[in-house]
């Protein structure tokens, strides 16, 4: 949140979001569901499909937040959009009903959990909260509101979420130990500093801008572009074939769909 301060200082000359009050609602709603809500499910997704499924169910994102576009944005869909959002669906199931082989294992190579229902629920969870908290956010910054002051609403609402959900599961304590650790408070501030100033405020820009919360989110999605290599680079995690194909296929339905909707 001090990234943000003295952004909004620099930027806007002020320290506190203006906005009126419904909108500030609405970006609180945003944030609760997009980043609370749904970044639980994402690490809930991680944790019983493995990084790189629980990235291919998150590529879900831009269909739903094109079918919500479509209802309440009034973003039509055409035929284009269908085919795209398609062939995402196709590629998340071949990534998703992956099987690791056996030999996997007994080489040293790091794998995947096999796929469950719970994290099939989570996975799709996850995208249905990011999709519904930009569309939320792209209707409020639509009358005005810019991309920053409607990140430091989305991110406080976002923070005070998750908190609630901790003690809701009796893990506040424990977080607060292991992020209040010396060790890991460099590669917390850093990946604070890249993934929420940075990656939050650029998301809004981007939803902001975009021609459509599709595209936005579509854009927002080629995670899984990186996660093959990084995982392979920083997890030895086995690169498949059909792993390969299932990612090339997700992202080329997720290039088309922009295509579609710009």
């Amino acid at each position: 949140m001090r990234g943000f301060g003295v952004a909004g200082v620099a930027v806007g000359g002020r320290l506190v979001p203006a906005m009126p009050a419904a909108s500030a609602g609405w970006l609180a709603l945003s944030g609760v569901i997009g980043l609370a809500l749904g970044d639980s499910a994402y690490f809930g997704a991680m944790a019983n499909l493995g990084v790189r499924r629980a990235l291919l169910m998150l590529s879900l994102a831009p269909v739903f937040a094109a079918l919500g576009g479509a209802l309440f944005l009034g973003e039509a869909l055409g035929g284009r959009d269908v085919a795209a959002i398609t062939a995402v669906l196709a590629g998340v199931i071949v990534v998703v009903n992956e099987q690791e082989p056996p030999a996997a294992e007994r080489l040293g190579l790091a794998v995947a959990p096999p796929a469950s229902a719970l994290g099939v629920l989570c996975g799709l969870g996850s995208a249905l909260g990011q999709a519904t908290g930009s569309l939320i956010s792209r209707r409020v910054m639509a009358s005005g509101v810019s991309p920053l002051d409607a990140s430091v609403v989305r991110v406080l609402a976002g923070l005070l979420g998750m908190i609630v959900l901790a003690a809701l599961y009796g893990r506040l304590v424990p977080w607060v130990r292991v992020l209040a650790a010396p060790r890991r408070m460099s590669a917390i501030t850093g990946a604070a500093f890249i993934g929420t100033f940075c990656g939050i405020w650029l998301s809004q820009i981007a939803i902001s801008r975009a021609s459509s919360t599709a595209v936005a989110s579509t854009l927002l999605a080629t995670s899984p572009i990186f996660a093959l290599p990084l995982g392979r680079w920083l997890n030895a995690e086995r690169i498949t074939a059909r792993a390969a194909a299932g990612t090339v296929l997700a992202v080329a339905g997720l290039g088309a769909l922009t295509l579609a909707k710009s």
